[in-house]
């Protein structure tokens, strides 16, 4: 990447008179950066208490004046230099960086930030903040601390790393001596060994409590473990009808609870910190909270975090309800699916041609295969996909099966569709999380060995041959819900996707490996494949995401999409019209090498990701943002020639993609997924409208 300092140093360089005058002083990278914002939205250096006042933040913490972000790079590959943001005009360094140095970050998303300032083999700038700490006597002292994830006792810095980070502030802050803050238990153990270091470090406070939002919220209350938070929200064992009391503060907590109690202090400017207040939610520290509030756990309270005293009382079922409506977006309607249909369609044969035909499909087929049917149907063949479309009706004959249901203080022997419906009546299972994940997961594993109606297996078996030229093609299953890929809902990542082989079906054995690919080892049996993706609908997550956003869970339904199971592809592309994560008109490309997910890889792998100026109905530049962790330096997933091929495509699907009903206001841009075969062929296997601002 270019470094702008680099470029106006060399710029002035040449400005420098005949005469042998000095030129002026060069400008930094963030003298051009306020230049170009029209306001100071950081500097490199902090010389004067004037700049700390106008860059500082006040701050909750009861020994703490104010606070100031900086970042530091971990090397010189850094695109930037050490700095600090103005703190009271960006809370955040992710929206910093996005607002201010799109040349780099234009297309950065929320988690790979969290990576580059976070994850050892990622972190490309180290993170944290320089506060005014109040001493005895009306004194003041000026401390650093460097974020980790308490979580991850590997993200911890090292004295060698703490050192670095001291060395590169120290110079560039005038006001005083700073000291080292430990920002969480894994460094408060570890400093107790930094006998020989050559700043302070802050010793214990001997705070027992502080508020961070002083606010009240109505919640089941929850004794959530640091290190199982991350697996216990991706599970949906808490979402906003809970309040969480965590042993300690984490790094972040995207999921939307009511309300947090941690048992270690937050730094000013945490990420926990920062999403609290913009909620509006309570957030505060005290010793040794689950001792204290052991006589509150698991029951419906009212919990108010004021600035002198944690207070909770028991609360009604009808007044949380009040306080948690008050709270959510508005709420979104999800369409009861048209169960009458039962004939599988084909892709390419599914009417499209109205607004009444497409909203027929998407009542029928969902909306991930009706939005293919529609986009294929006026697109290049060659960068299709074989598919066809399984309806909802398939889906809620399967749920014509019966279990042992739990149900009240017992169990019942329902149906699935009563089961759903049944909870769904019950306070208990809509109020108390962990029991309703506890639920779901049993409703998930009863499904995945339920059976599946054989005349619909057959009829798909069929299809499969017939749509795909026999029953060896492996095939994938994929999610297409009535809750998802929609302009207020996108449903991303909620569901699952499966592949299959009829020839495994019709084999004379139960044993691997696959027909279709003799790489499994296993089997891949349709109605395995139909059971995970229909039993998916429950996933934890996706039911909390869905109550979250006011949806009514019993109507929602899915139905399958049936394509090719792609193998050995060169590369796997999430291409936009716009760019999701930044007012940057530019078109954002990610692509990553081989069969490797671009949005849900292993931690420490990253996409290459470009900018397209399309101009005129044509692209017109390409700017490299990033390049793949999987390819040499230098090299790339996609060439210049690729991109160009990705942006007509893109250009194609904003031609004739028709986006039906009344948006209003909303602005959206359209998402695509996207394949580059073996083959040379590029194609397009999901589209969906995306809302600026999701």
């Amino acid at each position: 990447m270019i470094r702008s300092r680099r470029v106006a140093a060399a710029l002035l360089v040449a400005l420098v008179g005949c005469d042998g005058t000095e030129p002026p002083a060069d400008p930094t990278t963030c003298d051009l950066a306020n230049e170009r914002m029209g306001e100071t939205v950081c500097v490199e250096s902090v010389a004067t208490r004037n700049t700390w006042d106008e860059l500082s933040l006040d701050a909750p913490q009861v020994d703490i004046a104010n606070a100031l972000k900086y970042l530091v790079p971990v090397d010189d590959s850094a695109p930037l230099p050490a700095m600090f943001v103005n703190s009271q005009r960006f809370k955040l360094h992710y929206d910093f960086l996005l607002a201010v140095f799109p040349e780099h970050y234009a297309a950065m998303t929320w988690a790979q930030y969290v990576a580059m300032v976070i994850s050892p083999p990622d972190r490309v700038y180290w993170g944290g903040d320089v506060s005014e700490y109040l001493e005895a006597g009306g004194k003041t002292r000026f401390g650093f601390i460097v974020w980790d994830d308490p979580a991850d006792s590997a993200s911890m810095p090292s004295y060698e790393d703490v050192l670095y980070v001291w060395r590169e502030l120290q110079p560039r802050f005038s006001l005083g001596e700073l000291m080292f803050v430990p920002a969480s238990q894994n460094q408060r153990d570890a400093v107790a060994a930094w006998t020989e270091a050559p700043f302070a470090i802050r010793g214990e406070d001997h705070i027992t409590y502080e508020a961070y939002n002083e606010a009240v919220g109505f919640g089941t209350l929850r004794f959530q473990p640091l290190e199982t938070l991350e697996a216990d929200s991706l599970a949906g064992a808490f979402g906003y009808q809970d309040l969480l009391v965590l042993d300690e503060a984490p790094m972040d907590l995207s999921r939307v609870v009511s309300g947090v109690v941690t048992g270690t202090r937050q730094a000013a400017l945490s990420h926990v910190n920062v999403r609290m207040s913009t909620r509006g939610t309570p957030n505060c520290y005290t010793a040794e909270p689950w001792t204290k509030l052991a006589g509150w756990e698991g029951q419906l309270v009212r919990l108010e975090c004021t600035e002198d005293a944690l207070l909770v009382r028991a609360a009604t079922p009808e007044e949380a309800q009040v306080w948690w409506t008050s709270i959510r977006p508005d709420p979104v309607t999800v369409e009861p699916p048209d169960t009458d249909w039962t004939a599988l369609v084909p892709l390419l044969d599914a009417p499209t041609d109205t607004e009444s035909e497409r909203h027929q499909n998407l009542m029928r087929f969902g909306a991930k295969g009706a939005n293919l049917a529609t986009l294929y149907q006026r697109i290049d063949p060659g960068t299709q996909f074989d598919g066809f479309l399984i309806p909802f009706a398939f889906y809620t004959r399967f749920l014509e099966n019966r279990w042992a249901a739990p149900v009240g203080d017992g169990t019942g022997d329902l149906s699935f569709a009563e089961t759903i419906d049944s909870w769904h009546q019950e306070s208990e299972f809509l109020t108390n999380a962990a029991l309703r994940a506890e639920r779901l997961a049993a409703l998930r594993a009863a499904m995945v060995a339920a059976p599946v109606d054989e005349a619909d297996l057959a009829a798909i078996r069929t299809m499969v041959e017939v749509e795909f030229g026999g029953g060896d093609v492996m095939v994938r299953f994929r999610s297409s819900s009535n809750a998802e890929d929609g302009v207020a809902f996108s449903g991303a990542g909620l569901y699952d996707s499966v592949s299959a082989c009829v020839a495994d079906d019709l084999d004379e054995d139960a044993t691997g490996p696959s027909r279709c690919d003799d790489d499994k080892d296993e089997e891949k049996l349709v109605a395995d494949a139909l059971r995970a993706v229909w039993a998916s609908v429950w996933n934890g997550g996706a039911w909390e995401e869905r109550a979250w956003y006011g949806m009514e869970q019993a109507d929602v339904a899915m139905a399958v999409l049936v394509n090719d199971q792609s193998e050995r592809e060169e590369a796997n592309i999430v291409a936009f019209t716009g760019n999701p994560t930044n007012a940057d008109t530019r078109w954002l490309v990610e692509a990553q090498a081989g069969d490797i997910d671009v949005v849900a890889a292993e931690a420490g792998i990253s996409p290459e990701r470009s900018l397209l100026t399309v101009m005129f109905d044509a692209v017109t530049g390409i700017e490299r943002v990033d390049g793949s962790s999987e390819v040499p330096e230098g090299e790339f997933v996609l060439s210049d020639a690729r991109l160009y091929e990705v942006g007509a495509l893109l250009l194609e699907v904003e031609a004739v993609m028709p986006l039906d009903g009344d948006l209003g206001d909303v602005s959206f841009m359209w998402d695509t997924e996207q394949k580059l075969l073996e083959d040379g062929r590029l194609v397009i296997k999901q589209v969906r409208p995306f809302a600026r601002g999701e």
